[in-house]
């Protein structure tokens, strides 16, 4: 993972930011769990960043949730990212990728229907990505969420 984002403030970063509550709170996420895996910044600091875009309590707190979910799915992520990455060695990927990806596997744990979780993931690397990005995380998301089909599917078959 070789590319760090310094070359803007945050609050340069946050002047484009959806004008959508849900994806705005994703993206707030996205800043703040990026901020904490490669910025090595606080919890303090992530907590800055989430008051300065003046979310609604209720999507504050939804992205704080997402934060914590993919931190504490980082490892299982990470094993992931790098089995569907096919030829990408995992060090080599943008961090902002494997920050999105993090982030889509901690909701995809959640209530959020998957469709959702992948389209929202999709958008993220459209806007905070480079021009492969949006087509490499979907790549990823479709290739786990197909094996999870599959194994559902066998799951639901052999209880017939």
């Amino acid at each position: 993972m070789n590319k760090k984002h310094t070359s803007m403030s945050l609050a340069e970063d946050f002047d484009g930011f959806a004008t959508s509550e849900r994806r705005r709170a994703r993206e707030a996420a996205l800043v703040m769990l990026y901020q904490l895996d490669f910025g090595d910044n606080t919890e303090q600091i992530a907590e800055q960043t989430i008051n300065s875009l003046g979310l609604m309590e209720e999507n504050a707190a939804f992205a704080w949730q997402l934060v914590k979910r993919a931190r504490s799915l980082k490892a299982v992520s990470d094993e992931l990212i790098a089995e569907h990455s096919r030829e990408w060695d995992f060090e080599r990927l943008f961090n902002i990728d494997v920050t999105i990806l993090r982030l889509a596997f901690g909701e995809l744990n959640s209530t959020t229907p998957t469709s959702i979780v992948i389209n929202e993931a999709i958008e993220l690397a459209k806007k905070f990505g480079d021009g492969a990005s949006p087509a490499f995380v979907n790549a990823v998301l479709d290739a786990v969420n197909q094996i999870s089909e599959e194994k559902e599917k066998k799951k639901t078959d052999t209880k017939d």
